[in-house]
């Protein structure tokens, strides 16, 4: 990161009122120390005099002062200043990058102050006195702070990581919460900054690993708010060591070590709550009960062509950007457009793994089915078909190994250890984290290459490009966030121009889909509503900016019409069966139109194409 060292009129803003507030009270105590403790002992009331005493004996001293005050300062600049260097672009490397710019010169400032008043007031303070501090076996429960929000991440993404990393993330924070809470105090032990280090290595550890969840709490996106962060910073650091000092360590210890369990124990349970019960056997599907042991009478190419938080041009005008120019070049190559279909679900996964599997289960892992482990591909290669997989990202491989016969990119590129200790080290749980791993230029021309390739069997593609992509996820929406969509849709309808090209060009007798997976997530924060939106307050264009998607549909004949009946993604394939199989009776096995999740929009839902709560219940999602 390129440093720039210009006192702008914002930096000196911000270095003069500490300046203020922590030099002008060490030279008021360092000046009038002896008239303060003189005044003092003229008081009347002995106990208060006693415990005024005490306390001032101990604090109001040149020693203390460097002990407690000016070295942990010092430290707490150098940590701010290195950590600048190594940390990722997001909200604790601005956390500190910012602290750094005003708690490096008035550290510097303090210590000219402190040196210049003991010089001209001829003050011996002890510096290097120590009180023979001792480390107590019960100390190591001091890591468990920061530790805590580890922990927790661990366990909410404990299905797409595997016991030794879970162990190493651990280990890892671990590792680092002892560095700053045991290991850099003891380069201190002649000082008598030892507890004072110790606590503000605890503080500064748990603000690192708890950034992420302070992030979501505060809808945080790059950057977040300052005083917040200091005053979390100096809070649990200050109380931390007043506990200690008051000779209640033991109830401290006591209170860590409690907030560590429960809470991991609080995510335990609610994480096995939301998992999925259902049985792992996809024969139980209804879909394959109808086929049974038939076979297709027609066997098709299959190209899904999946555009993230693509929809229908009714949500786009919605949005104020019109998209018709794109539906109308999709109608002159022949595609039927289905403006009115809806997601069960409003996330990628949830989305598209419900139309792989043809079920509101995920039949074990949530990623099965995009992986390539699906009811439908599994299926299609029964009939003789070829999978791929072709993806814009590795997002949907995380966890798990790709099953088609053909994937791009092979497996995920980075380990989902590395994925989670980046997103803690980030300060930010975002859902693109990595996703330019995958070049641009590398997806399009693989792209090219599967889409070019004439083949005697029967093939499914399953594309899934990341543009136009929704917001981002920080629950806060950009200023210009309409706009940026509106530039990612510009980009994703020129690959959707080359995508069906290629395919009319070389597969013209194909079954080609073109959709969206879900909604843009442009309305209210960008983000699910539930904590900050009641459902009164939840309109159409909200359930459509979430559970819209996009669909058209090439078919090879016109003879699907009889076939033809869908109310949601999921109904995709057995619609796409019935007509293979030319069997109507297939249509059976189509799922509930009913939307899940409704909690992530206020607890609306929508049942068969009409809302259920919110302003517009029981009127139709697309009038």
């Amino acid at each position: 990161m390129e440093r720039v060292i210009v006192m702008d009129l914002e930096l000196l803003k911000t270095i003069i009122w500490p300046i203020i507030v922590l030099i002008f009270p060490i030279i008021f105590i360092i000046v009038f120390r002896k008239p303060i403790i003189n005044k003092l002992n003229k008081l009347e009331i002995m106990n208060v005099r006693n415990l005024v005493h005490s306390i001032s004996k101990q604090v109001l001293n040149a020693s203390f002062l460097f002990s407690h005050i000016l070295i942990p300062l010092g430290v707490l600049s150098f940590y701010f200043e290195s950590l600048s260097f190594f940390l990722p672009e997001g909200v604790n490397k601005a956390f500190v990058v910012r602290s750094a710019k005003w708690f490096l010169p008035v550290t510097i400032i303090l210590f000219i102050t402190y040196f210049s008043i003991i010089g001209l007031r001829k003050m011996k303070p002890q510096f290097f006195s120590s009180t023979g501090e001792k480390f107590y076996a019960s100390d190591l429960i001091l890591p468990l702070l920061p530790l805590t929000p580890v922990v927790q991440y661990i366990i909410n993404n404990s299905d797409i990581l595997s016991w030794l990393e879970c162990i190493v993330i651990f280990c890892l924070f671990l590792s680092l919460a002892s560095v700053l809470i045991f290991v850099v105090p003891l380069l201190y032990k002649n000082t008598d900054s030892i507890r004072p280090l110790m606590f503000l290595g605890m503080a500064f550890t748990f603000l690192i690993t708890n950034m992420a969840s302070l992030s979501r709490q505060f809808s945080w996106y790059g950057n977040g708010s300052l005083k917040i962060q200091l005053l979390i910073l100096g809070g649990v650091w200050f109380i931390s060591w007043l506990l200690f000092k008051i000779n209640l360590r033991n109830f401290l210890y006591l209170l860590i070590a409690v907030n560590f369990a429960s809470n991991s124990f609080l995510q335990i349970i609610n994480r096995e709550g939301t998992q999925s019960n259902a049985d792992l056997n996809q024969t139980n599907n209804m879909l394959v009960r109808l086929i049974d042991s038939r076979e297709p009478v027609v066997t098709p190419s299959i190209y899904l062509l999946v555009y993230d938080a693509y929809v229908a041009n009714e949500t786009m005008l919605a949005h104020g950007i019109d998209n018709r120019d794109q539906e109308q070049y999709l109608k002159d190559l022949g595609f039927k457009m289905y403006p009115h279909t809806y997601s069960v679900a409003n996330d990628t996964i949830g989305s598209m793994s419900r139309v792989l599997n043809n079920s509101m289960s995920y039949y074990g892992n949530e990623r099965r089915a995009v992986s390539g482990d699906g009811l439908i591909q599994n299926l299609l290669e029964k009939f003789g078909y070829k999978t791929y997989g072709v993806f814009g990202t590795d997002f949907v491989f995380r966890g798990i190994i790709p099953s088609y016969d053909y994937s791009f990119p092979g497996s995920s590129s980075s380990s989902v250890s590395f994925l989670l200790t980046k997103a803690i080290f980030l300060g930010e749980m975002r859902f693109d984290i990595n996703f330019d791993e995958v070049s641009p230029e590398g997806y399009i021309e693989e792209k090219k290459i599967i889409l070019s390739n004439v083949t005697e069997e029967p093939k499914f593609i399953y594309m899934h490009s990341k543009l136009p992509g929704h917001s981002q996820n920080s629950g806060d929406c950009r200023p210009n966030e309409i706009e940026l969509f509106s530039e990612r849709l510009a980009l994703a309808n020129v690959e959707m121009r080359q995508d069906t090209a290629l395919v009319m060009e070389n597969d013209p007798e194909a079954i080609v889909i073109v959709a969206g997976d879900h909604g843009p997530y442009l309305t209210k924060n960008c983000m699910i509503t539930r904590d900050e939106y009641d459902i009164s307050e939840i309109t159409r264009l909200d359930i459509q900016d979430r559970n819209g998607t996009f669909l058209a549909i090439r078919w090879p004949s016109s003879d699907f019409e009889e076939y033809d009946d869908i109310t949601v993604l999921q109904d995709l394939f057995p619609t796409i069966f019935a007509y293979i199989f030319e069997d109507q009776g297939l249509l059976e096995s189509k799922i509930e139109p009913i939307t899940v999740n409704g909690t992530r929009i206020s607890g609306v839902e929508v049942s068969d194409g009409t809302i259920v709560g919110g302003i517009h219940d029981g009127e139709a999602l697309f009038p």
